[in-house]
This record gives C-alpha cells, sequence and structure tokens, in this order.
C-alpha cells in the first residue's frame, strides 16, 4: 500500500512522482526547468486519482523511496541536503538519469577538496560521469598503492578503459624502475663548444656512475611506492644539483648536463609525476604518477 512522502508531498502539487510504495506530489514546472528528462516524462504521464483532484502520475523505478527523497531534498531549496560520502553515488546515479546537471556540479565540487579521503571511488564516480580534474588527482592516488586498490571490489566498477590504463601506466613505472641503470649510457648530449670534448666526456662518465654508485638508485629493482621512489630520485639529483653549486663542477658544460640533460633524461625515463593539485602549497610535496580522462 502506497503511502505519502513525509517531506515532499505538497498539497499545491501538480504531478505524482511514485518511488516503491511512497508518493511525491510535486511540481510540474519545477522539475521540468531542472530536468529536460523529467519535461518529457510529464508529457506521458497517466491520471492518478487524488483525495480531492486527480493528477498526472509517473512511476520511477531503479531507485529506493529514500534515495529518491534525499535527491528531491537537495533540489527543494527549502529542505537542503548536501552530498556527503554516504549520499554521492545516489546523488550522481539519479541526477545523472535525469539530467540534473546542477547535481552532477554539486558532486564535482564535493570531491575537489574531499578525494583524498576516498580515491577509488572518486576515480570510480569521475570515470563514471566524466570529472576530469577529480579523475586526475585520485589517479595519483590508486596508482600510488595499485596493488592494494585492485584487491578492492569497487575496482571493477572502473571502466576496462581505465582499468587498463591505470595497468599501463604502472608497468610502464616498474619497467623504468628496473630499467634505470641503462640512463648510464648517456647519448646525444651536446657538450658546451668551449669544453675540450673528450676529456670531459671521460669525466662525465666518471660523474655519472659516481652518481649511481653513491645513491644506489634500486640496485635490488624493489619497488616502493611510486611516490616514493620518485621522491628519493629528485632527492639525489638535488643533492648532485647542489654539489654544482658549491662550486665542485665549475664549467658551463657541466651546468648543462646536470641541470638541463641529466634532469630530461629522467623525465623521459619515467614520465610525468606531479604533486596533488591541493599539494601544491606544501613545501615538499610527494611527486605521483597519473592517467587522464580523455573526451
Amino acid at each position: 500500500m502506497s503511502q505519502k512522502s513525509s517531506l515532499h508531498y505538497y498539497e499545491d502539487g501538480d504531478i505524482i512522482l511514485i518511488v516503491q510504495d511512497t508518493v511525491f506530489c510535486l511540481h510540474r514546472n519545477y522539475l521540468s526547468m531542472a530536468s529536460k528528462v523529467f519535461r518529457d516524462m510529464f508529457s506521458c504521464a497517466t491520471s492518478y486519482t487524488n483525495e480531492l483532484h486527480e493528477l498526472p502520475r509517473i512511476n520511477i523505478t531503479d531507485t529506493s523511496s529514500l534515495a529518491f527523497e534525499n535527491f528531491l531534498s537537495f533540489i527543494y531549496p527549502q529542505k537542503f541536503v548536501s552530498i556527503t560520502w554516504d549520499n554521492i553515488e545516489e546523488f550522481c546515479q539519479i541526477g545523472d538519469k535525469y539530467e540534473f546537471n546542477s547535481v552532477l556540479e554539486a558532486a564535482e565540487k564535493f570531491l575537489n577538496p574531499h578525494f583524498h579521503e576516498n580515491p577509488l571511488l572518486s576515480l570510480v564516480l569521475s570515470d563514471r560521469y566524466h570529472f576530469k580534474l577529480i579523475f586526475k588527482e585520485s589517479s595519483k592516488l590508486v596508482l600510488n598503492e595499485l596493488q592494494e586498490y585492485r584487491q578492492n571490489s569497487r575496482f571493477l566498477l572502473l571502466s576496462y578503459k581505465t582499468r587498463s590504463a591505470l595497468f599501463e601506466r604502472y608497468l610502464d613505472f616498474t619497467i623504468s624502475i628496473s630499467t634505470i641503470h641503462s640512463l648510464k649510457c648517456h647519448k646525444n648530449f651536446k657538450h658546451h663548444s668551449s669544453c675540450h670534448y673528450t676529456k670531459h666526456e671521460q669525466e662525465i662518465d666518471q660523474w655519472y656512475e659516481t652518481f649511481f654508485e653513491k645513491y644506489h638508485l634500486f640496485n635490488n629493482n624493489t619497488i616502493s611506492l611510486p611516490s616514493k621512489s620518485m621522491d628519493i630520485i629528485l632527492k639525489c639529483l638535488l643533492e648532485f644539483w647542489n654539489d654544482y653549486i658549491n662550486g665542485i663542477w665549475p664549467s658551463e658544460c657541466d651546468y648543462r648536463f646536470f641541470n638541463d640533460y641529466l634532469a630530461e633524461q629522467f623525465v623521459g625515463h619515467f614520465g610525468d609525476f606531479e604533486p596533488l593539485n591541493h599539494e601544491k602549497s606544501k613545501k615538499d610535496p610527494d611527486h605521483y604518477m597519473f592517467i587522464e580522462l580523455k573526451d
């Protein structure tokens, strides 16, 4: 037996929506302005006998009465319910189904400062509803602990395309770690015009060999969190750079090799890494690999 909604049964309403066993008496114009889908549905509504008068009726399926009631509380300002982790999935599902763009915009706005609290769900929702920025930022945290997140049942909610992109990016990283010593074979470096090429080439070989020996960069090919691995490498490069600042490498050619060429080689080898968007103002942010949502 159907019962009236305690929150959204308006006596001046002109359209009846029935969800499971709950009857909502709502305002056709208000919902039509917010959703083209509802506007089209209202034109096909059937009659429903009210206690006092007859109103058009629509049966809503594929959602619970509680979820729909919460959704209405979001779009009816006098009964406003904010988006939280507890309701964001239902809000996005209903908002997408009925093309309530304002709901999806609010969900994206909620995720922007909160995605790091639940990276996998944030990535799932961003993948499904095309939240580009949140997709990129949450992918950083998921990739950083991919071995753990892939065991989560929610991981299978990601599209095949996104799962493939995550695995490909992580595989690229593991290969880069295992082949990091290939960077010792520096090619196509253009020496400064004033440098004595042959002698300086031997010096660079010696310095570069010292660099890898000094820092023991992943000699056993073990992989820590990608962000920690990159921070180790960046720290080593920074220390090498500080040696130059302190005058150990005095020539312009040395500067070019260690400040430009070497940095470019590492970036090319490992791909793009960057801090989380909300960590850019931190003094020493971690650096993460990522994937991006394509159009």
